[in-house]
């Protein structure tokens, strides 16, 4: 816990690390820090319409560890004492003002990796503009893509005004409201899936803006300009590093930039921005962890060093989770997409495979993708090796596929290497593609024991339908985050702890599945992605589904089945 000292030693102690160099920060940090100290020197100068009141920037620190207590964790029940970054936020919000005598800012923007107190800090900051801030009838919403996610900020909110004993015998607190009857003002979440109209905020929290797409943009204006009849208005956004989809963010982000370096002159916004800088490099050998701080400033408080240890190791070997560490860790955009896997890790787990008649299982999967894509299926067999600590069959697994594509093409068949691939059957032109496909996946599924096909509903329902007939399972799976999420995070683990194996001869398949880039949804769940690929994946995406329905091999199954 952070002893408790006077807010103006704890912010003059941080702002003198930042600038000496003592705790490592990125750029915009040393900028904002820079930005605040070169203020108030201007304090008194003709040109300089703010002053600093420290008693205000005192009080509103001390409003934290008075009447806020900490509700889970090693720290429930015990005093929420500001972290020195967290109280150079507050010193800054409820010290500067403005000649009326109302704060400056009107608008924050803060971005952190997670696991450093963004929702319980925001919580307190919410409970303290309801309870403490000179507004009656103070509306502060929790605003979110969703009413679910708004209720993460608000449920603590809760959950610590339960444990402030001081607080909570002047408050009301029923499901998705809290409120304090003295100054007629509540805390309350918002969600833009849900009715919202007649907003007049005093606060507004924009939570993980990260999540927000463009079809969310009314809702985030009707939160930003709702607020018009307020004295002094906050809002405050809160949020992890985005992709490129998330536009909303990148806009608030590089406006808040602007900001903080003096490109843009914004006096009513504070901005801090905690991240490892461009030239950080996490994955090098000789990467310091101590650097995460930069990120992450509740290193040691509310995020461990041993935990971010653990996900850069983990992050150092796995391929897979690197751009996951670069965001919610190093606080940095990454895109959406990213390669599955190296041409340098497949070959390096490619081989002869075994004998299929002594599998413990053989499934097979679908993509018949569309006219000028391949079709293809693929069969995977899971072979046991041992149990795991809770007596369950541990398994490692081998895979194969067949790929067709119709003579008529528009692809140029003459080109390598689908010209190498053709003279050697491994890509196979014909007038009737499904038909073809579906004689020799029969084959195959009777020659190895498969009985479990997946299949994509919405392009080979009639396929399906007439694999049935033929004594088969047809498996619908839905090309979706959902249903591939498990199926590539497991792939993934069992390419890097050697327990699948592609077959070497197989050198379409290698193609396609070096092709395919993975796409994460805002839940940060997997799919492949065909339209940012670099080249067609069809024989890779069946593969993954081959590898989701071999799952079902040892369970009797009956009926209609849907992974």
């Amino acid at each position: 816990m952070i002893r408790s000292l006077t807010a103006k030693s704890k912010v003059e102690t941080y702002c003198h690390e930042v600038t000496s160099g003592a705790i490592p920060v990125c750029k915009v940090v040393k900028q904002a820090v820079n930005k605040y100290l070169d203020e108030i020197e201007r304090i008194g100068d003709a040109d300089w319409p703010f002053h600093f009141e420290p008693d205000s920037a005192e009080l509103a620190c001390a409003f934290f560890p008075m009447l806020l207590r900490h509700s889970v964790g090693q720290w429930a029940g015990q005093p929420f004492e500001l972290s020195p970054w967290q109280a150079f936020i507050v010193w800054n919000i409820f010290g500067w003002k403005r000649k009326d005598g109302t704060r400056r800012f009107r608008r924050v923007f803060l971005s952190v990796a997670r696991k450093n107190g963004k929702s319980t800090f925001c919580a307190g900051l919410a409970i303290q503009l309801a309870a403490a801030d000179d507004e009656p009838g103070a509306q502060i919403f929790i605003g979110a893509t969703k009413l679910d996610q708004a209720r993460i900020i608000h449920q603590e909110s809760e959950r610590m005004m339960r444990k402030s004993p001081h607080l909570f015998k002047h408050s009301t607190i029923h499901k998705d409201n809290i409120a304090f009857s003295a100054t007629n003002s509540f805390v309350r979440p918002l969600g833009s899936d849900k009715p919202f109209d007649g907003l007049n905020p005093h606060g507004a929290f924009f939570d993980e803006l990260h999540a927000w797409r463009e079809h969310h943009r009314s809702f985030f204006d009707t939160m930003v300009t709702g607020s018009g009849s307020r004295t002094q208005p906050l809002q405050v956004i809160i949020t992890t590093a985005g992709d490129e989809k998330s536009q909303i963010y990148h806009e608030e982000a590089n406006y808040s930039r602007g900001v903080v370096s003096g490109d843009i002159i914004d006096p009513s916004l504070f901005a801090l921005i905690y991240e490892l800088d461009q030239d950080d490099e996490p994955f090098n050998a000789d990467f310091d962890p101590g650097i995460l701080m930069k990120s992450n400033p509740g290193y040691g408080v509310s995020v461990m060093p041993e935990y971010l240890n653990q996900q850069l190791t983990e992050a150092r070997n796995k391929p897979q989770a690197k751009n996951r560490f670069v965001r919610y860790h190093g606080n940095r955009c990454v895109s959406s997409v990213e390669d599955s896997i190296s041409a340098e890790l497949w070959d390096s787990i490619s081989g002869q495979l075994s004998d299929w008649r002594k599998a413990d299982g053989v499934a097979a999967g679908v993509d018949i993708g569309g006219r000028d894509d391949l079709a293809a299926y693929a069969l995977t067999a899971k072979f046991k090796i041992g149990q795991d600590s809770e007596d369950r069959p541990l398994y490692r697994e081998e895979t194969k596929s067949t790929c067709f594509i119709a003579e008529d093409t528009k692809r140029d068949l003459t080109a390598e290497p689908f010209r190498t691939w053709i003279e050697q059957g491994k890509l196979i032109v014909s007038k009737f593609v499904i038909t073809e496909l579906k004689e020799r996946l029969i084959e195959d599924c009777q020659a190895f024991g498969a009985e479990f096909v997946a299949y994509d509903p919405y392009q080979a329902t009639q396929l399906a339908e007439e694999l049935e007939l033929e004594g088969l399972r047809p498996i619908k799976m839905p090309q979706n985050h959902g249903h591939f999420n498990e199926t590539i995070a497991e792939y993934h683990q069992q390419v890097t702890e050697g327990l699948f194996k592609p077959d070497v001869n197989d050198t379409l398949l290698r193609w396609c599945a070096l092709n395919m880039s993975i796409n994460r949804d805002r839940r940060d769940r997997m799919m492949p992605d065909k339209k940012a690929s670099k080249e067609k994946i069809d024989a890779a995406v069946a593969m993954l589904m081959s590898k989701r329905a071999v799952k079902l091999t040892l369970p009797p199954m009956v009926g209609s089945l849907v992974l």
